[in-house]
C-alpha cells in the first residue's frame, strides 16, 4: 500500500524534471523543441550516472586491490555512451 502512495509523487517528480507539461495548443515546432529538450535532459542525466559509475568503479578497484585494470569496465561504458550520444545528435531533426 505504501508503494501505491509514493508512485504518483515519483511520477510527478519525473514529469516535472523532464518538463512534461500539457501539449494542447502547441505548434509542431514547439512540440519538437520540447521533445528535444526532454531527450537532451535525459542524456545529460545518463552521462552524470555514467560519470558516477566510473568514479565508483575506479575507487572500488583501487580500494580493494582487485587484480584488473578499472579501464576494462570504464572504457566500454564511456565508448558505447559516446556512440549513442553521437548517433542521437547526428540523426536528430
Amino acid at each position: 500500500m505504501h508503494a501505491e502512495i509514493t508512485k504518483p509523487k515519483l511520477r510527478g517528480l519525473i514529469r516535472l524534471g523532464l518538463h512534461l507539461e500539457a501539449q494542447a495548443g502547441m505548434s509542431e515546432a514547439e512540440r519538437r523543441r520540447q521533445h528535444r529538450r526532454r531527450v537532451e535532459t535525459l542524456i545529460f542525466l545518463c552521462w552524470a550516472l555514467i560519470a558516477a559509475k566510473c568514479f565508483v568503479v575506479v575507487w572500488l578497484v583501487n580500494h580493494y586491490n582487485m587484480p584488473f585494470n578499472p579501464m576494462w569496465v570504464v572504457a566500454p561504458t564511456v565508448s558505447f555512451a559516446f556512440v549513442a550520444t553521437a548517433a542521437y545528435y547526428w540523426l536528430r531533426d
